[in-house]
C-alpha cells in the first residue's frame, strides 16, 4: 500500500505548489502525508531511520506528523466540495464550517506537530520498540503525545463526518461514491480514536492490559480508515483515468478496424495522409495514439472519397433519417463498402473503372456518427473486397484461352 500511495503522491506532487486548486492541493497533501506516514512505520524503514539519525523510534513522530497532515489534506479537499455544494444549495452553514476549520488548519497543524515533537524529545529514548505509544504508555510525555495525536485526528474525522452528512443531499454520481468512502473511512477513524481514548482511560485506572488488548483492533481500524480514505480521495481521479483509458482503447480498436480501408485509400491517393502508413504491426501496437489516429482516419477517408468522386464515382450524402435508422444505415454502409471495394480492385488491376455511387455521412453528422458510419463501412469492406478480387480472378481465368 505504501508503494502505491507513494507513486500516487509523486504524480500529484506538483499540486502542492501555491496557485493550484484547493481540492487538488488537499489531495496532494493527503497523499504525501499518507505516503510518508505509511512508509515511516514499515519495520525496515523504521529501523533505518533510527540508525540514520541515532534517535530510537524517530520514525514514530515522523509518521504521526505526516498522518496529521494527511487528515488536514483530506479535510481541505472535502471542505472545498462542501463549499461548492453549499453554494449551489444556498447553505450558509457549510460555508461557515469551511471558514472555521480551514482558516485555522495550518496553525493547528503546526502547533500539534510542535507539541508532538516536544513530547517525543522529553519521552524515553532508550531503545527501539515495535509500538511506541503502547510500549511507553505509562510515561507522562508519551501520554500527552498520544493525546495530542488522537485529539487532532479525532477532530478531523468528526469534521469529515459532519461535512459528509451536510453534503449527502447534494452529492451525486462519482462525487457521492467518493463522499461515502471518505465518510466510512472517517467513521473507522473515529472508532480508532475511541479505542485509543478507552485505552488511555484504562491506563489511568491502572489496567494496562486493556491498552494492549486494544492495540490489534486499533491497528485494524487505522488500516481500514487509511484504505477507505485513500480510496475516497482517489476515486474521482481513478474513475476519470479509467474512463479515459477505456475511451482510448475503444478509439484504438476502431482505428485498427479502419486500417485496411484507410491503407487501400492511401495507396491509391497518398496525398490524403498526413502521416505515412505505419504498417499493420505498428498500427496494432500504437495504443497511446489511438484517439488521434481515429480522428485523422475519419478526415482522410472523407478526403479520399471526395477525390474519388471525380473518377466515375458519385458521392451522395446519407440523409439524417437514414443515418439514424440502424437497418437503413447498415444497407447504406454496405453500398459504400461495395462501391469502394469495386473501385479499389479495378484501379489496382488496371480494369475499367465502374460507375458507382457511394453514400457518405452528411455534413451535419457528429463525430460519433461519422465514426460509427465508417466503422460499419470498414467492417463490410473487407468482405466486399474479397468478393471483388475473386470475381476479377475468375474473369481473368475465363478470358484466358
Amino acid at each position: 500500500m505504501a508503494t502505491f500511495v507513494g507513486l500516487a503522491a509523486l504524480l500529484r506532487a506538483r499540486d502542492l505548489w501555491p496557485g493550484s486548486r484547493r481540492d487538488r492541493q488537499g489531495l496532494a497533501l493527503a497523499l504525501a502525508g499518507l505516503a510518508v506516514g505509511a512508509t515511516a512505520l514499515v519495520s525496515p524503514v523504521y529501523a533505518a531511520l533510527t540508525q540514520l539519525t541515532g534517535v530510537a523510534n524517530v520514525g514514530e513522530p515522523i509518521a504521526r506528523s505526516a498522518l496529521m497532515a494527511c487528515a488536514v489534506g483530506i479535510l481541505g479537499m472535502v471542505a472545498h466540495f462542501a463549499v461548492r455544494a453549499g453554494a449551489a444549495a444556498g447553505s450558509s452553514s457549510v460555508r461557515r464550517g469551511r471558514a472555521g476549520w480551514r482558516r485555522r488548519r495550518r496553525t493547528w497543524l503546526a502547533v500539534a506537530i510542535a507539541v508532538l515533537w516536544i513530547c517525543f524529545a522529553l519521552g524515553p529514548q532508550g531503545h527501539q520498540v515495535r509500538s511506541y505509544m503502547v510500549a511507553f504508555a505509562r510515561e507522562p510525555a508519551v501520554q500527552v503525545y498520544t493525546l495530542v495525536f488522537v485529539a487532532f485526528v479525532g477532530g478531523a474525522f468528526i469534521e469529515l463526518l459532519r461535512l459528509g452528512w451536510q453534503m449527502r443531499a447534494t452529492m451525486t454520481g462519482r462525487l457521492a461514491t467518493s463522499g461515502r468512502l471518505i465518510s466510512l473511512g472517517a467513521a473507522a477513524g473515529c472508532l480508532y480514536v475511541l479505542l485509543r481514548v478507552v485505552g488511555l482511560g484504562a491506563l489511568a485506572a491502572d489496567r494496562p492490559g486493556v491498552l494492549e488488548a486494544l492495540a490489534w483492533p486499533g491497528a485494524v481500524l487505522a488500516a481500514a480508515a487509511s484504505i477507505l480514505l485513500v480510496a475516497g480521495t482517489l476515486w474521482l481521479a481513478a474513475v476519470a483515468r479509467a474512463r479515459a483509458a477505456s475511451e482510448g482503447l475503444t478509439a484504438h480498436a476502431r482505428s485498427v478496424g479502419l486500417y485496411p480501408l484507410w491503407r487501400d485509400m492511401v495507396r491509391l491517393r497518398p496525398s490524403i495522409a498526413m502521416e505515412p502508413d505505419p504498417g499493420p504491426v505498428r498500427e496494432v501496437l500504437s495504443v497511446r495514439t489511438g484517439e488521434w489516429r481515429l480522428y485523422r482516419r475519419i478526415i482522410e477517408l472523407l478526403d479520399a472519397v471526395r477525390i474519388l468522386g471525380g473518377r466515375r464515382m458519385t458521392v451522395r450524402p446519407v440523409t439524417p433519417a437514414a443515418l439514424a435508422s440502424p437497418q437503413v444505415s447498415d444497407e447504406e454502409a454496405d453500398r459504400a463498402a461495395t462501391a469502394l471495394a469495386e473501385f479499389v480492385v479495378a484501379e489496382s488491376v488496371g480494369a475499367p473503372m465502374p460507375k458507382e455511387t457511394i453514400p457518405v455521412p452528411p455534413t451535419a453528422a457528429t463525430v460519433e456518427q461519422e465514426v460509427a458510419w465508417w466503422t460499419k463501412v470498414a467492417h463490410r469492406y473487407r468482405v466486399r473486397r474479397r468478393h471483388a478480387n475473386r470475381r476479377v480472378r475468375n474473369h481473368r481465368k475465363e478470358a484466358t484461352p
